[in-house]
């Protein structure tokens, strides 16, 4: 009776033990440095950054501090691995790890965390919260959008900071219908976010078509005087000979009009051309004979466009010799 006592004592013991060293070894792992890394790049992965925010290190105070939560990834991370773990002198640890949208721009990372105290273990954390800064400029707008969110720089050509996650992926455009600007990315902390993002921003269709439409109303306003120098307009011609009928004037090869960057930031400058045509009714004075003239004239339209927040204003430039 005895021996049996000891024997389930033994197999109780052994129980215990091995129970002792699983919730050893589950803990051991589920504070690993490999495992914090791999389920912080789990978080960044889902879109889930209140998660990445807590493995990060960061607190309330901090995301105030920060204006508000870092950005996340803005597209599909579908690699999010391990490569490799180092220990160093200091006791401290570097996990490297590569994450990113396979085929487009898996980054590859390094993280640098440090033990901690957690009760009869050791867990790990992040030696500093993982964050980068980038600038973001439109060079020729105030109003970008970053990873699907509308920011506004101080001043047209100024820069917008903002802070994310590092490895998450930065994207940013245009916001605004009359500029068009190629999207530029970046992953946050890499070779990839070395100084500012630049958006190149050039006009937009609708901006174009805008500008032509307002360069062919200021021509029918044009061509509807019936003098031989209409007022305000770039063309006009000198007859030497008596006028029996006021001109008239149209527009015989519609304006090409082309739009290239102001000397300041936000604005872009109108230049086109357009050939009018004359009809006289005159009587020449060296001999009183009376004839029909069609004669053409080459014409250039110069003027201005500014694309700010508040909207579009185009204006068209006077003749050169009425400008003073």
């Amino acid at each position: 009776m005895a021996r049996r006592g000891m024997l389930w004592g033994g197999i109780i013991a052994a129980s215990v033990a091995v129970a002792g060293l699983s919730i050893a070894a589950a803990v051991a792992d589920a504070t690993s440095p490999e495992r914090v890394v791999r389920d912080y790049l789990a978080a960044l992965a889902s879109d889930d950054l209140a998660t990445a925010a807590a493995l990060a290190g960061l607190d309330a105070a901090d995301l105030d501090r920060l204006g508000g939560m870092p950005l996340g990834d803005s597209g599909p991370a579908d690699v999010a691995e391990i490569v490799d773990v180092v220990d160093l002198a200091t006791g401290t640890r570097i996990v490297s790890a590569r994450f990113g949208e396979r085929g487009v721009d898996v980054a590859a990372v390094r993280f640098e965390l440090e033990p901690a105290p957690f009760g009869p273990f050791t867990r790990w954390v992040l030696s500093e919260p993982p964050l980068a800064e980038l600038a973001v400029v439109a060079d020729r707008h105030d109003e970008l959008v970053v990873n699907g969110m509308p920011r506004s720089a101080e001043r047209t050509g100024g820069a917008v900071r903002v802070v994310g996650f590092i490895p998450a992926r930065l994207e940013a455009g245009i916001a605004s219908p009359y500029l068009d600007g190629a999207t530029v990315r970046a992953r946050f902390g890499t070779a990839s976010a070395a100084g500012a993002l630049v958006v190149e921003v050039a006009p937009s269709p609708r901006l174009q078509r805008a500008v032509e439409r307002e360069v062919e109303a200021f021509l029918a306003d044009c061509v509807a005087q019936r003098v031989l120098q209409p007022a305000g307009c770039p063309f006009g011609i000198a007859v030497p000979d008596r006028l029996v009928e006021p001109p008239q004037w149209r527009v015989s090869v519609p304006p090409v009009v082309s739009l290239v960057p102001g000397a300041s930031a936000g604005e872009w400058t109108i230049e086109g051309g357009v050939t009018v045509r004359v009809a006289l009714r005159v009587q020449r004075l060296i001999d009183g004979v009376i004839e029909e003239r069609d004669e053409a004239v080459v014409a250039v339209v110069r003027g201005a466009v500014a694309v700010d927040d508040e909207g579009l204003t185009i204006t068209i430039a006077p003749p050169e010799d009425e400008k003073g």
